[in-house]
């Protein structure tokens, strides 16, 4: 039998064990990040501040363990309007992955001006490795549309760089691509750092109306 979950609002106690999951499951699986040879401890030092801060927004939303209370998946989100300001590209391993969703963010920025409180990113999206194929991602991002719709955000997007979760959310929730970067075709710094990704073409930026 399938183990049963629940999909509440993400609060901060639980801070501590989203973020360890997030950063375990996007290192493991996240091709971008294989891509770039960017390890555990440097992955979490450089991403603790934001995170923080998108949990303490009180957009994302957890699935937990029904028989253990474990948060076995979490969905991190915050407000689109963030992203229309173009932050300065940091130096180092993240320079290439900090230059290629602000790429995608300007193409969709360029065709549409938003409001704060207008549009949520669904920033972060994991499920841990134990919990997959029991429909916990595509019932976060059900649970994620009527918590922040209630909040009166009109619509959610995503950051989409696995054919996976662009299968789920494309084809199976009808969300329209608005951005795409190809992989092999985008360059930094005189170089092509993600043209190694065989596993999915693109990263893709889908919305969705609430």
């Amino acid at each position: 039998m399938a183990k049963a979950f629940t999909i509440a609002p993400l609060s901060a106690d639980k801070l501590d064990s989203a973020f360890d999951l997030a950063t375990d499951v996007f290192i493991q699986g996240s091709t971008l990040h294989r891509a770039l040879k960017i390890g555990l401890s440097e992955y979490r030092a450089y991403l603790r501040p934001s995170f923080e801060q998108m949990i303490h927004e009180g957009l994302s939303v957890a699935a937990f363990d029904d028989e253990t209370g474990e948060i076995i998946g979490c969905l991190i989100t915050t407000d689109f309007f963030h992203q229309s300001v173009e932050t300065e590209v940091p130096h180092g391993k993240f320079a290439p992955l900090t230059a290629l969703t602000q790429h995608l963010c300007q193409q969709y920025h360029s065709k549409r001006q938003i409001k704060a409180g207008e549009v949520v990113l669904a920033d972060m999206g994991v499920v841990a490795p134990h919990a997959l194929g029991m429909g916990v991602y595509q019932q976060m991002r059900f649970e994620l549309g009527t918590h922040v719709k209630a909040l009166g955000f009109s619509a959610i997007v995503g950051e989409l760089s696995s054919a996976a979760t662009q299968h789920v959310v494309v084809q199976k929730l009808g969300h329209r691509v608005r951005a795409e970067v190809e992989y092999a075709t985008f360059e930094f710094d005189g170089g092509y750092p993600f043209r190694a990704i065989k596993e999915s073409r693109s990263i893709i930026l889908a919305e969705g109306q609430l």
